[in-house]
């Protein structure tokens, strides 16, 4: 089936801001006495792929004493994170601008659906430039639905800002929520994981991507788009 538009997730998939987050993450753990890292955060955390945030602080106040609550956990981390985030460059990941500006200028559709809330998606968006080029009225963040992932609300509302059946939207992601949350709205799914490594990459292909590319320059747009149309 022809595609007409695409929807991108924000964080991981388009931005990758993924070390800041985790190193956060990590960071959070020491301070009530766990020693979680790359190595082992896969395992320990189930939502350290994907989040939200406070399931991610939900996964480390589970194997601490619990003597401070998720909320609090979440406080801790957002500042860790918003410290490290400033020392970092926010850009598009390698070869997002060019495949983005092919797909353009093919004249089909594009969008954002993410589950970052809107004040740190506003700072992704401009530190990164890809808020100038993808127009407000199709950017579509935590507050615009009901349900987050891996319901499929966000992108049934890429799709219908795009004024395209969710059948006809191609979504790119680096999670397996999100994935689920593709699939759920009729849509197919492209993996872009983060890490190369099979804890992030064989749950995306179980969560039934139709492709997986480790970064945007491995796509050749127009023979891409072919594939998928037959």
């Amino acid at each position: 089936m022809k595609i007409q538009g695409f929807a991108f997730d924000l964080e991981g998939t388009v931005v990758n801001v993924e070390p800041a987050h985790h190193n956060a993450h990590f960071a959070t753990a020491a301070e009530v006495g766990l020693e979680i890292n790359s190595d082992n955060a896969f395992q320990l955390l189930p939502h350290f792929i994907g989040g939200p945030d406070i399931k991610v602080m939900e996964d480390i106040w589970a194997l601490s004493q619990k003597k401070v609550s998720p909320g609090e956990l979440l406080k801790r981390k957002q500042f860790h994170y918003e410290q490290l985030l400033a020392t970092m460059d926010v850009a598009p990941r390698r070869g997002f601008r060019h495949f983005f500006n092919t797909v353009v200028d093919l004249g089909l559709s594009v969008s954002i659906g993410s589950l970052t809330p809107m004040v740190q998606a506003r700072v992704l968006l401009d530190r990164s430039g890809v808020g100038k080029v993808i127009g407000e009225a199709n950017i579509v963040l935590a507050e615009h639905v009901q349900n987050h992932k891996p319901a499929p609300d966000v992108f049934l509302e890429t799709a219908r800002r795009m004024g395209i059946n969710p059948t006809r939207q191609l979504v790119f992601e680096d999670s397996p929520r999100g994935v689920q949350a593709a699939i759920s709205a009729g849509s197919r799914a492209v993996g872009m994981p983060v890490y190369n490594r099979p804890e992030a990459t064989v749950p995306l292909i179980q969560a039934g991507v139709c492709r997986l590319f480790m970064e945007w320059d491995e796509i050749s747009v127009l023979p891409f788009l072919q594939n998928l149309a037959m």
